[in-house]
């Protein structure tokens, strides 16, 4: 059991690191993310699975993309008009080396 949710949250790992890396989490916020996700998934994997554990654990991945949503958004009207496009503009160089 502790080996199948050892597997599924290190498969969540580089999205969460993504996250870290773009700025929409903290390190801090990261560890909170996966020690939740890792109590609900042991959940899951108990003998005796209730529809409360499932419930459980779509909320709780519901909130976290709800989250995302919002801190996006609020991000993208921080960069308004001009700015979006520099933005994006100093994000591609970055990423590609060239415009």
């Amino acid at each position: 059991m502790a080996e199948i949710v050892q597997q599924r949250i290190e498969n969540r790992i580089p999205e969460l690191e993504q996250l870290e890396r773009v700025g929409l989490f903290s390190k801090k916020e990261v560890k909170s993310l996966l020690k939740r996700a890792t109590a609900l998934e042991y959940k899951l994997h108990r003998l005796i699975i209730t529809k409360v554990d499932f419930i459980a654990y779509i909320q709780y991945e519901i909130n976290v993309l709800e989250l995302i949503k919002k801190i996006h958004w609020r991000a993208m009207k921080l960069l308004e008009g001009e700015s979006v496009e520099r933005f994006t503009a100093q994000y591609t160089v970055l990423q590609t080396g060239h415009i």
